[in-house]
């Protein structure tokens, strides 16, 4: 049915107006602490996606800084640097201390028995320094700064408490100093060592300036010439242009998009997580492992590839902040040889694969036809859906056909490798691990056959492949083989409770992992709103909700995130609630023994599936859903310029229960299918006028469908609601009393 098109009452959609003050909006999302935080957990954090330090007491009488890179290993994992401690003559009485977002600095004051310091510190967004500013009493001594080296180990025989082996053990760190700048040279196995190096000016009166940094040799001569000269370069610096330069990256980088939520708690939350992402990644600097540039005592100092970063680049889609996740594709793009050679010698001509974890290298190998103890198979192209998303929300051709593309390939074909017919006369999966599950009968993980985790990934990735095949008309010799593997694949395994792990394996014991319901979400090969489909996702979703015993963090942000989907508004906000009251630090990190940031960001994930959701059962279909996942309770949500797959730009505003509008630009010129949740006849203006028409989808819900090409933008209204100025201005929504602030010394 063709409905109205192009008159909207007045109004167009250069009326749509962001009424937003980042340095007040932002000011209500910032950590702060009314005492001194004493340990990592509760430390304000700063970051330039490879150089930061972690702000605390540790239960001193002092300050200290937590020297962190996030690329310094020894023998692929990450260990521990060192840390500037700050202390008055006299020792401190009592602090306070604010890390200000729409800044990105930490600054706090220090009330000593001489007087009160002030300061601020900032990990410059660009340059490889971080930086303290002192403003000291006057006639009182200045306050000692000094480094304490931390001499390397390895992190989990340190964390176990166990013995080091004289192999094991590195040199002694040397100190020297050169140009007036200090420094501390620590040399690492196999060629490689880090430098730090620290100095400090007065050239503002009133004012000490302090800065260091850290530099680091893979393989190569380890000088402090880089050191030495990036501290010499800052110093020279205009301090305030130094400080200008580093808040308008900051400043730049923030607006790429815009929510708020009438849950104050959880919107601080979420602009904690935006802040966290730039901090610990940039599209030219490492991927984010499971603490980014903050070490701590861990048992877990590389990266894990069966949850773990996956998870945490979730978020930067949605979010539109790609950028960021270019990291993690060149993480993959970078060390692809050693993803070849992780497969068994005999397939390595066309397959590729990663065991569980990893150093930055990618060298992990998984197994053959047989084998024991941890045999994840499909953590590769868990690790490719990831960067399937980054195609799906950019709209890159190149990127897909010349990015993924051959890299799909080589982990399906590992699977390929590996199946093999049964009696039924279906393909079947040999033994494997699906993530973690626990061995009922014993120790160490199940194995099992057909694990659905294995099954999902392995029917995503071929479909996927047979989609661009089709898309860019490649007619690739493995074309048929791929049909015909997804015509004789054995089922997913299911039964009374819903999806098993393994044909040989129910979900009978709680677990945090929901690798066994990846049909459901995140691949959607099952859709939530079918009536063929949605009993099954929902008997296995409550099955495992029903024993949330062994449950973590990402356990309830998976949850949500399939809440959502099915349209269970309630649930999804609960689901998130039950994650924020028990998990997060005060500092919003969180551990599990150790680091594993992945579990805050997915919570920022699946915040963005509460107001938009764009999964599709097609390939490359598209479908946006607006506040789809939004409960009656919240009257009001706004935001502005988040993405949807297809690469669709997409702003909204619900204001006392009701969708205002909805504006989308088409990034690349897929059709554009959307849900509105706006009341009535659905009306389009912009800079011409759009057909409008209401279908059915697939499952034969109501769907708008707009002639919208790449490059235009369209706004959304309904033609029964009369709209204001104001109704048309995206704008924070009022925050709950007493809960603003939320996240700083513990509450």
């Amino acid at each position: 049915m063709l409905l109205v098109a192009g008159i909207l009452r007045g109004a167009n959609a250069d009326e749509v107006k962001s009424d937003m003050n980042w340095s007040d909006f932002l000011a209500r999302q910032d950590l702060v602490w009314n005492s001194a935080p004493n340990t990592w957990e509760e430390g304000a954090f700063i970051g330039n996606g490879l150089l930061g330090a972690m702000i605390y007491s540790g239960g001193t009488n002092g300050w200290q800084w937590e020297v962190g890179r996030s690329d310094v290993t020894d023998h692929g994992d990450r260990i521990a640097l060192g840390k500037f401690l700050l202390q008055p003559g006299g020792g401190i009485n009592s602090a306070t201390m604010r890390l200000d977002l729409w800044n990105a600095e930490a600054r706090g004051d220090l009330k000593t028995a001489g007087g009160d310091i002030h300061w601020r510190s900032f990990t410059h967004a660009r340059d490889l320094v971080n930086v303290i500013d002192l403003e000291e009493p006057s006639g009182q001594a200045p306050a000692k700064i000094t480094f304490q080296h931390i001499a390397p180990a390895p992190a989990r025989a340190q964390y176990q408490n166990s013995s080091i082996s004289e192999d094991d053990q590195n040199p002694a760190a040397t100190y020297g100093q050169t140009g007036g700048v200090n420094w501390c040279e620590q040399p690492l196995h196999e060629g490689h060592g880090y430098v730090v190096a620290w100095a400090e000016n007065d050239a503002i009166p009133g004012h000490r300036h302090f800065f260091f940094t850290v530099d680091y040799s893979q393989g190569g001569e380890l000088t402090t010439t880089k050191a030495v000269a990036d501290i010499q370069t800052a110093m020279k610096q205009d301090f305030e242009e130094l400080v200008a330069s580093h808040r308008a990256w900051w400043h730049s980088y923030y607006p790429e998009s815009f929510l708020s939520l009438p849950d104050a708690r959880m919107e601080s939350f979420y602009w904690i997580q935006m802040y966290k992402l730039a901090s610990a990644t940039r599209a030219n600097r490492p991927a984010i492992d499971l603490m980014g540039p903050w070490f701590r005592r861990t048992p877990w100092p590389h990266i894990w590839w069966n949850l773990n970063i996956q998870l945490t680049y979730w978020p930067v889609y949605a979010a539109n902040r790609l950028e960021l996740g270019e990291s993690f594709v060149h993480l993959i793009d970078n060390d692809f040889t050693n993803f070849i050679n992780n497969v068994p010698a005999q397939w390595r001509s066309d397959s590729a694969g990663i065991g569980r974890s990893s150093a930055y290298d990618g060298k992990r190998s998984v197994p053959g036809l047989t084998g024991s103890g941890v045999m994840e198979r499909g953590d590769l192209a868990w690790a490719l859906h990831n960067y399937w998303l980054q195609y799906r929300y950019s709209g890159d051709e190149s990127f897909l056909h010349n990015g993924l593309y051959p890299k799909l390939k080589y982990a399906m074909n590992y699977y390929l490798h590996v199946l093999a017919p049964g009696s039924d006369g279906k393909l079947h999966l040999p033994l494997s691990t699906s993530p973690e599950y626990p061995n009922p009968h014993g120790t160490g993980n199940a194995l099992v056959h057909d694990a659905n985790y294995d099954l999902s990934l392995l029917r995503w990735g071929l479909n996927t492949l047979l989609a661009i095949n089709d898309r860019f008309n490649l007619a690739d010799p493995l074309a048929g083989k791929w049909r015909d593997t997804l015509k004789n694949l054995t089922p997913n395994p299911v039964d009374e409770n819903g999806y098993m792990v393994g044909s040989d394996q129910p979900f009978a014991v709680s677990h945090r992992h929901f690798s066994h319901l990846f049909s459901v979400y995140p691949l959607h090969l099952v859709d939530a709103q079918s009536t063929n489909d949605r009993p099954l996702i929902e008997k296995s979703l409550d099955h495992w909700a029903s024993m949330p015993k062994a449950w973590r963090g990402y356990s309830y942000t998976g949850a949500s995130a399939m809440s959502s989907w099915l349209g269970r508004e309630d649930d999804a906000v609960k689901f998130l609630e039950g994650f924020l009251d028990k998990f997060p630090k005060p500092n919003t990190m969180y551990t599990e023994a150790g680091p594993v940031i992945e579990t805050p960001l997915s919570c920022a994930a699946s915040i963005h599936e509460l107001v938009l959701q764009s999964w599709s059962m097609d390939t490359f279909g598209t479908h946006l859903r607006i506040f789809s996942g939004v409960p009656d309770s919240w009257k009001d949500v706004a935001f502005e310029n988040l993405l949807a797959e297809g690469a669709f730009r997409v702003s909204a505003v619900r204001h006392d229960g009701k969708t205002k509008f909805v504006q989308i630009t088409s990034l690349a010129g897929a059709p554009c299918r959307v849900s509105t949740s706006l009341p009535g006849k659905v009306v389009a203006s912009g800079s011409r006028p759009f057909q409008v028409t209401e279908e059915t989808d697939r499952d034969g819900h109501p769907i708008t469908v707009i002639d919208l090409k790449k490059g235009e933008t369209v706004l959304l209204t309904s033609a029964d609601e009369p709209l204001s100025a104001e109704d048309l201005a995206i704008k924070p929504v009022t925050g709950q009393t007493g809960t603003l602030n939320f996240y700083g010394s513990p509450k």
